[in-house]
């Protein structure tokens, strides 16, 4: 009995002396913040590298085809459509809806809702612009969506890679290494001079790909400060550019929504006025305001 205790003993021993070095070197908050800043950009730089590097930082335009379902505030699934999603990145993107159902006539997106209870829905920003188009034509979208949108497109992983951590007055710092959802992944925080919240990018620490990014944010309308998690999963390489086929979206640790992917393409090569209020028009006049689901 003695022995066994002195061999649980050494066990236990042994595993604290090898923890201790990792526990050391996983504390960021004792490191200097140059060496944290120098982590985090290494960090950042090896998720464009396993992107796919200069074919990442090259493309522009996206085009990916999929499904998509939303959920209510009791995470009960509200409805589903599928969808025809593009971007010209970075501040571009035109989505196409065929919408199969939804729960109390709404359908809940990206950002905005859908008024409509079937059939097709396009919606197009660009910049500080936004249009949609259903069965009554071309009509400007609410300002409130197009700011929506805008705050969307600019936490984009890829514009957060490529544009946000080159920004004057903007902190990186690599805040340690954890696991979620029973990976390691690696935290890198980015925090912008003037403004509230931060944006935190979670990097699988085996890959190096993003695996989720968690921006908080002050509500401008109850001055509390809001969380929203997207999840990216199952990356499939295309023209040299991996891209997730599963994205989950959480508001506050509540589901909003869930979108699969079929197939993406990188740089599809779309017409010169796709994102454009002209070339909605010009897309509604095609179809003489028949846009309903043909089924």
């Amino acid at each position: 009995m003695r022995m066994k205790l002195v061999k649980a003993c050494v066990g236990v021993a042994f595993a604290l002396v090898l923890l201790a070095p990792g526990v050391t070197a996983q504390n960021p908050d004792v490191w200097d913040p140059e060496k944290s800043t120098a982590k985090a950009k290494q960090l950042v730089q090896q998720a464009i590298d396993a992107l796919g590097g200069a074919a990442f930082r090259d493309y522009e335009e996206l085009d990916c085809t999929g499904r998509l379902a939303q959920f209510d505030h009791n995470g009960d699934r509200a409805g589903d459509a599928n969808y025809h999603n593009y971007w010209l990145f970075p501040d571009k993107n035109r989505t196409e809806y065929v919408v199969h159902s939804t729960k109390g006539g709404l359908l809940a997106v990206f950002v905005g809702i859908l008024p409509v209870k079937g059939g097709v829905f396009i919606q197009v920003f660009s910049g500080n612009e936004g249009w949609t188009m259903d069965k009554s034509g071309v009509n400007e979208a609410p300002a409130s969506t197009v700011s929506d949108f805008q705050a969307a497109a600019k936490n984009h992983y890829r514009n957060v890679l490529l544009l946000k951590m080159n920004q004057q007055d903007v902190f990186l710092r690599y805040t340690g290494t954890t696991t979620v959802d029973l990976w390691q992944v690696d935290w890198v925080e980015i925090t912008d001079r003037g403004e509230e919240g931060s944006i935190r990018l979670a990097l699988d620490h085996a890959t190096h790909l993003p695996s989720r990014i968690v921006v908080t944010s002050k509500d401008a309308d109850t001055g509390q400060m809001d969380e929203d998690v997207t999840i990216f999963t199952n990356y499939q390489a295309n023209d040299g550019v991996q891209i997730p086929m599963q994205v989950t979206r959480l508001h506050n640790d509540r589901r909003t929504y869930q979108s699969f992917y079929g197939s993406c393409k990188a740089n599809p090569k779309l017409p010169a006025d796709f994102f454009t209020k002209e070339g909605l028009e010009r897309r509604y006049k095609e179809s003489k305001g028949k846009v309903t689901d043909k089924k």
